[in-house]
């Protein structure tokens, strides 16, 4: 063995589950964000003060990495501030630890520190009894935490900062069920409610005293008392929380407890102890609770039904169920209140599913019958509210019920499971972290409602008719007609919409800081023809369009505030689309397209804005009859449109100086075209050319790039990037926000709702909940801020306002797929992944910057498989090559873009079609080489136990042909890799589920596999390969399901046939399967890393 030194690995970046979280204000007035990663507790700068909204601007650079456990991964985080000491409390599995964090938040400068410049506290670790379900830090002194654990007991813990010690308690229980979750809530400085849910459906609740407290509590029995067995779920209980004591509107004490099961329900109970309550007193032992298996029935009555629980048959009854409610899709992993009454008698709850989605919940209490609970009066602003002291016990409250409507729901994170979640009252919001299988961590902030009697939609919603609109108004010329609805509408700045109704009357909206309508006023002949108003378009700043379905065009401008009519056209004018930039230059010359109703031909309108005047009117003609325009877009003096068919259509000026078509293009979509934009420019230094690629978006729920190339008759467009964001299936519109580093925005429509999506931070930014996309909508946005949006949608014949000044919620970590990554590989600069998503994802690693680690982006996301991802490889830089089920086989073309906006260029340029006739077989694993006349060979194993080589050549429409045909044995192939191929003979190496080593030989002319040589090198199946050229042949190494690690060495021999030279095995090398093998070359040694474990060879 050489003498040189064992190799290191240092992990530069993790994006694995994250499994805490907690939030913490520090005296500096900074929010952080402590995230349990692995094993470390990551600390997050939130960058949000305490009296500000959410700076999406400031970057969440982790503020340190503190490793707390040798490999247990963290499970629950908290922080608790008292006095000058910040303790916190960190746990997994059955470890626990504590540090003072007093040093780590007091700072104020935070931004960019790394851990380099940073002392970590010194972190004290013990072991308890049991699997810590949760903890809780005590208000009254942050040296004392009470631990919850999988069996109902709870252990006391104590903790000296100076000594830098942890003393554990006795676990102390009333009975020891098979507990999911657990919750710890101080009712005082010497008692916890403890509410714990079991595996087959009881939440448990019991009160501890601490021994020691000056109450005389001796024995373990004494200090417990046993309050309430919870029934009602259908199964597994895997949330509680528990309420603090709040009073009701008219003073009444109230303590509510809420649970959530893989039922998919959430359930609230009133637990309020009070005099004469039938449960306040009910005991339960290890034979009260149900396991589902039988045998803990007291007896049987005539029928032999059991009699039920002790507690039951004791005269005693659980508490009464106040509300059940069902939202999520799946699993409901977690629930919590607000801690806040919202309104009279209204408390907000929030819920975590394993669908990812965080609900928004409002319980609102009554004392009245269920079916008459709740009412939709407005909602008052919510103020935080402290635990209260322990009140005199009261008599009961009658008839509690409540009504659970949802109120919000947010989408934040990719695939399943927000395993993770924490909330923070604050004197003006709530905020929310959540932490998901993606790894990502998302923070909403939620103000405390505002008053909504307040004439306001600066930030919020309202609902308007014409009536409301009227009556705002000090002087309107005429009351609303009996029915007079709202008809178009636009908006005409941020601040500003104008709108139409269907008696030809117009409305002018400004939309600051209160709502302020006024009428403007037009003759009668006008007001006549605007009834039949059909299109409102803004074409600048300011300024608008009016057209009939008579052919009439007026403008509307501000300031000067009039109407007047600009142009008559021969048809109906359905729709219009603005040629040029929504802040004119010199001139103040607008380029306007006005589409007919049944018309190809289109009508270009120059009108000069300074003046109010047409000063140009063309018809475009020559495009073909079926050609139904529906967008158009201005590029380099040509103008491109699309149609509701899916054709593209470039027109160019002739020698005569009228637009004529050039070129016809049939895209990939048979659905309507919606927007056209060209992508910004390399820099703002660059030629004032517009970019030479244009973004296209379409109703079938895909955006595509295309270059312009040539010039003339020559020209041409040509596909660059095809794909499909998640938040579908309708895209609308796209624009790009000004800045150093533009964003993608994109706009459309899921189900029901409307969507804002950020596609270069793969992040949505509004979802209003609209009705669908078949109604009338406006959108207006700020190219600078892209949270800051106003959404018009009409409903019900009334004026639905939507406004947003922030974005509600912003990353502190960015995430990946959401499910199992199954297929990874590198070019050098970029990293694709496939997971069981179905998704790629291809990203761009950043190095470490400023001590805060490495970092990757997602620069492209492609989604055409159905099945999830198998194997994915690059080729040669710019393709990648991917397999999944059902025989899918894709070849991606990849290229970087001669733009300033960062997105990567991909696109499908070829699918495999020759499949078997059942086209249900697995593509295992494949390998690709490139032959000497410039196809590309690929070889692929099925799940059949057969191998297949292709020659594939490249273009738009690339094609597959059959070269080889080879069948294994029962044992299916698992792993495949060329060896070589001098002029027509392949030679490949081969894996099995067999274990087995395999080398086959294909002749052209036979176009069939011979197989050579075959080795057993495992037991059972080989999971992963490896293989490096060394001098002479290749060396291999193997993983394989019998938790071995093989390697061997593939030699040609002098007939030029390959045989295996040598091989070698390392038994029980892991603890479970190995799924990941490298070879790395360094100098003169090679060295094969397998999972967790290095081995290296000379």
């Amino acid at each position: 063995m050489h003498s040189l030194s064992r190799p290191r690995l240092a992990r530069s970046l993790a994006h694995v589950p994250v499994t805490a979280l907690a939030l913490h204000r520090a005296p500096c007035g900074r929010l952080f964000a402590l995230a349990g990663i692995d094993t470390a507790v990551v600390v997050y700068d939130a960058g949000v003060d305490a009296a500000a909204d959410v700076d999406l601007d400031a970057a969440a650079l982790p503020v340190c990495s503190i490793p707390v456990f040798a490999s247990q991964p963290v499970h629950g985080i908290q922080v608790r501030a008292r006095g000058a000491l910040c303790t916190v409390l960190v746990w997994g599995a059955r470890e626990v630890a504590v540090f003072s964090a007093d040093g780590l938040f007091n700072d104020d400068d935070h931004g960019g520190s790394g851990e380099e410049q940073r002392e970590l506290p010194a972190v004290v670790t013990a072991t308890a009894p049991d699997w810590i379900c949760d903890g809780a830090v005590s208000p009254y002194d942050a040296r004392v935490a009470m631990l919850a654990t999988a069996h109902n007991e709870v252990v006391e813990l104590r903790f000296e900062p100076v000594a830098g010690r942890i003393t554990l308690g006795a676990a102390v229980c009333p009975a020891r069920p098979m507990l999911f979750t657990a919750r710890v809530a101080w009712e005082s400085e010497d008692a916890v409610l403890v509410a714990g849910g079991t595996v087959f459906g009881h939440i448990l609740v019991w009160r501890y005293r601490l021994q020691g407290s000056g109450r005389g509590a001796s024995t373990a029995a004494a200090a417990t008392e046993s309050l309430f067995d919870l029934q009602g779920f259908e199964g597994s209980i895997f949330g509680v929380d528990v309420s603090p004591l709040m009073s009701l509107e008219d003073g009444t004490p109230v303590r509510l407890l809420a649970g959530c099961s893989d039922d998919r329900t959430i359930r609230v109970w009133d637990i309020t102890e009070r005099t004469g309550s039938s449960a306040n007193g009910s005991h339960f032992d290890q034979q009260d609770i149900d396991t589902g298996f039988g045998g803990n029935f007291d007896q049987t009555d005539d029928d032999g039904a059991g009699a039920g629980m002790a507690a039951q048959a004791s005269g005693t009854s659980p508490a009464p169920v106040a509300v059940v409610g069902m939202g999520h899709a799946s699993r409901i992993w977690g629930v919590r209140f607000a801690h806040a009454l919202h309104g009279p008698d209204t408390l907000a709850m929030y819920s975590f599913g394993e669908d990812a989605v965080t609900q928004r919940w409002l319980l609102k209490l009554s004392r009245r019958a269920a079916s008459a609970a709740a009412d939709s009066a407005a909602l008052e602003p919510l103020e935080p509210l402290e635990p209260l002291e322990p009140l005199e016990p009261l008599e009961p409250l009658t008839g509690l019920t409540g009504k659970l409507s949802q109120d919000q729901a947010y989408s934040l994170h990719h695939g399943k499971h927000l395993w993770s979640h924490a909330m923070l009252a604050e004197d003006d919001c709530m905020s929310i972290a959540t932490g998901g299988a993606d790894s990502q961590i998302n923070i909403i902030r939620r103000p405390f409602a505002q008053d909504r009697t307040a004439p306001s939609v600066s930030n919020g919603s309202a609902v308007l008719d014409v009536g409301d609109i009227l009556r705002s108004m000090a002087s309107p010329t005429s009351p609303a007609a009996a029915k007079e609805i709202i008809g178009r509408y636009d908006f005409l700045t941020h601040d500003q919409i104008l709108v139409t109704t269907n008696q030809g009357r117009i409305l002018l909206g400004s939309l600051r800081s209160r709502e302020d309508w006024q009428e403007i006023a037009v003759d009668r002949a006008v007001a006549e023809t605007l009834k039949s108003c059909y299109v409102l378009k803004t074409i600048a700043d300011g300024a608008a369009l009016l057209g009939t379905t008579k052919g009439e065009i007026f403008l509307f401008q501000l300031p000067a505030r009039e109407v007047r009519r600009v142009a008559a056209l021969p048809g109906k004018i359905v729709d219009m689309s603005r040629l040029s930039a929504k802040k004119p230059g010199a001139g103040h010359l607008v380029g306007v397209l006005v589409f007919l109703h049944g018309q190809a031909d289109s009508h270009f309108l120059s009108i000069n804005l300074s003046c109010g005047t047409l000063q140009n009117q063309e018809q475009i003609r020559g495009l073909d009859p079926r050609f139904v325009a529906t967008s158009a877009a201005m590029i380099n003096g040509m103008v491109i449109v699309g149609s509701r068919h899916g054709w593209l259509s470039i027109l160019k000026r002739d020698e005569g100086g009228t637009y004529r078509p050039v070129l016809d293009l049939a895209t990939r979509s048979f659905d309507s075209i919606t927007a056209i934009v060209p992508l910004p420019q390399t820099s703002p230094q660059a030629a004032k050319e517009t970019s030479p690629y244009i973004l296209v978006t379409s109703k079938d729920g895909k955006y595509r790039i295309y270059e312009i190339e040539g010039e003339g008759d020559s020209l041409r467009l040509s596909l660059r990037h095809e794909t499909s964001p998640p938040f579908g299936p309708v895209i609308t519109d796209a624009w790009f926000t000004n800045g150093p580093v533009p964003e993608l925005m994109l706009s459309g429509f899921r189900s029901k709702a409307f969507i804002i999506w950020n596609e270069s931070r793969k992040e949505e930014v509004a979802d209003v909940d609209c009705g669908g996309a078949h109604r009338t909508f406006q959108l207006v946005y700020d190219e600078q801020d892209a949270s800051r949006y106003r959404f018009a949608f009409t409903k019900t014949s009334k004026l639905s306002l939507h406004s947003a000044d922030s974005q509600a919620h912003r990353s502190l970590k960015t995430g990946v797929h959401g499910r199992e990554i199954k297929a990874l590989c590198s070019n050098g600069r970029y990293v694709a992944s496939g997971a069981e998503d179905t998704t790629i994802r291809i990203w761009e690693h950043h190095p470490e910057r400023q001590g805060t680690g490495a970092e990757m982006s997602c620069v492209a996301t492609m989604k055409a498989h159905v099945t999830g991802i198998q194997r994915l490889a690059w080729f040669e830089g710019d393709y990648l090559f991917s397999s999944a089920g059902n025989e899918e086989f894709f070849v991606w073309r990849v290229r970087e873009l001669d733009s300033s906006f960062r997105g990567l260029a991909v696109f499908c340029e070829a699918e495999f079609e020759k499949k078997s006739a059942e086209g249900d077989l697995r593509i295992m694993d494949f390998d690709v080489l490139r032959h000497e006349d410039g196809t590309i060979i690929i070889t692929m194993v099925f799940s059949n136990s057969t191998l297949k080589t292709f020659r594939y050549t490249c273009g738009d429409k690339g094609r597959f042909e059959q070269v080889a045909e080879g069948s294994y044995t029962g044992a299916c192939l698992t792993q495949i890799r060329h060896l070589s191929l001098p002029g027509d003979v392949l030679h490949i190496l081969a894996a099995s589920t067999d274990g087995h080593l395999t080398v086959w030989r294909a002749f052209s002319e036979r176009a069939t596999y011979a197989l050579e040589e075959a080795s057993q090198l495992h037991q059972n199946s080989i999971k992963s390969l490896d293989l490096l050229d060394v001098e002479g042949g290749y060396l291999v190494l193997t993983g394989g399901d019998d938790n071995a690690v093989g390697v061997a060495r593939v030699e040609r021999g002098t007939d030029q046939r390959w045989k295996t030279a040598g091989r070698g095995v390392v038994r029980k090398a892991h603890a479970a399967a190995v799924t990941g093998v490298a070879l790395v070359r360094r100098d003169r040694d090679i060295f094969g890393a397998s999972q967790t474990s290095a081995t290296w060879f000379s």
